[in-house]
């Protein structure tokens, strides 16, 4: 009876711990030939956090995608007076490919609200800084520069608490990329960890 109980226990455990395999990513970037990055655009924030999360993302698919050359293209109201359009619409996207070379692009759009600091006035007084929860979403796209159409999409929402945050006019945040303790750096690069998900391999078991 033991042994017998001992085969199926080791039996389990074979089978709980089978081997592992490589997935490829959801999404495979290479048939997209020149894939353009549009900058992040950013809602309801002032700073770097624009220049924050186009850079990571760059990083996220760049890693994970060898082979992909991906263009940048520089923010959006740049991209639309360099192709003189004043909305991306269908008929810019289609300048967009022909102006730049590429059959798709992404572009990025980060939302803050709900700001709510929690006033320390001593610390406002040392520092001008406070803490303040705030809802931050980060939503990415793929574009096809000859149809319009999306070719790929997700989103991340979190509710976030941030220290040594400076609070402008209306309660509109400032994201600094060199602040101190690197808190707004980890929260951006977690976020397009998360947000690229769909372009990284996975090990799943057999």
């Amino acid at each position: 009876m033991f042994k017998k109980s001992l085969l199926v226990f080791i039996l389990f455990m074979f089978i709980s711990c089978g081997t592992r395999v490589l997935v490829p990513p959801e999404i495979d970037l290479l048939p997209y030939e020149n894939v353009g990055l549009i900058s992040f655009s950013v809602e309801n924030a002032e700073g770097q956090l624009d220049e924050m999360a186009t850079q990571r993302f760059l990083q996220e698919i760049t890693r994970f995608q060898r082979g992909v050359q991906v263009i940048e293209l520089g923010p959006l109201d740049e991209v639309l007076g360099k192709i003189n359009k004043t909305s991306l619409d269908q008929e810019a996207m289609r300048a967009i490919g022909d102006y730049f070379g590429v059959i798709s692009f992404f572009h990025g759009k980060i939302k803050i609200s709900d700001v709510k600091p929690d006033v320390d006035i001593a610390a406002l007084i040392k520092s001008l800084r406070v803490r303040a929860s705030f809802n931050i979403s980060m939503t990415a796209r793929l574009f096809s520069t000859e149809t319009g159409a999306t070719l790929w999409t997700d989103s991340v929402f979190r509710k976030e608490s941030l220290a040594n945050l400076s609070l402008g006019q209306g309660r509109i945040p400032y994201f600094d990329v060199k602040d101190q303790d690197e808190t707004h750096k980890i929260l951006v690069e977690h976020m397009v960890y998360e947000l690229t998900r769909d372009f990284r391999p996975t090990k799943r078991r057999l």
